[in-house]
């Protein structure tokens, strides 16, 4: 079971995925985390709102002048899929690049004030700052990936096979109903009913 997770920041996409490797008892692989220890080492990694930060822009610059970074992570991303078997994968590209039977891509998506209340809170600024932040940085990647790849993240939902908006929706709501549809989508595929084997306590 591969499970790829997609969204903008702010939408709950790496909460998600945390929760549902844990729920599941699957290896969590985050693509921003693998670029952010590539680009800025162990200090990076450790601040969750690095990306809307100054070090986060300095990375989006190199970014863009050298595209190997990001290639050379999403090639660490499907060895790793395929190596593990079994996995979450926090990304803006495995739902487009990855090729798997056994993978379920899911898109959330939230309305712009929403994420930029809850990047706030996260990395305790003020939600206007958090909003330019977030403005800039989805048009930048967006830039990024239909550059690099040519596809467009946020408008070509093609490869997802649920697409979710997270505005009125709680984390603990949000996972209700992807767990549910990961379930049915699983045991649709494998012919059998009920919730699949949980391990979260």
């Amino acid at each position: 079971m591969k499970i790829c997770l997609t969204g903008f920041t702010g939408t709950g996409k790496s909460t998600l995925a945390r929760r549902l490797a844990a729920h599941y008892g699957l290896a969590y692989v985050s693509g921003g985390n693998v670029l952010k220890k590539l680009i800025g080492g162990e200090e990076a990694l450790r601040d969750p709102g690095w990306w809307e930060r100054e070090g986060g822009k300095r990375a989006m610059e190199l970014r863009k002048r050298d595209p190997s970074f990001d290639r050379r992570v999403d090639e660490e991303l499907i060895r790793l899929a395929m190596e593990k078997g079994d996995v979450v994968l926090d990304s803006w590209t495995m739902a487009y690049l990855l090729e798997a039977d056994d993978k379920v891509a899911i898109f959330l998506k939230a309305d712009l004030g929403v994420r930029a209340e809850r990047v706030a809170r996260r990395d305790r600024t003020s939600v206007e700052e958090a909003k330019e932040a977030i403005i800039r940085k989805d048009a930048e990647t967006k830039r990024l990936y239909l550059s690099l790849y040519g596809f467009r993240l946020g408008e070509d939902l093609s490869p997802f096979n649920l697409v979710l908006d997270t505005t009125r929706l709680s984390a603990d709501e949000t996972f209700d109903v992807v767990r549910r549809f990961i379930d049915y989508w699983f045991n649709v595929r494998l012919g059998r009913e009920g919730d699949l084997d949980d391990k979260e306590e």
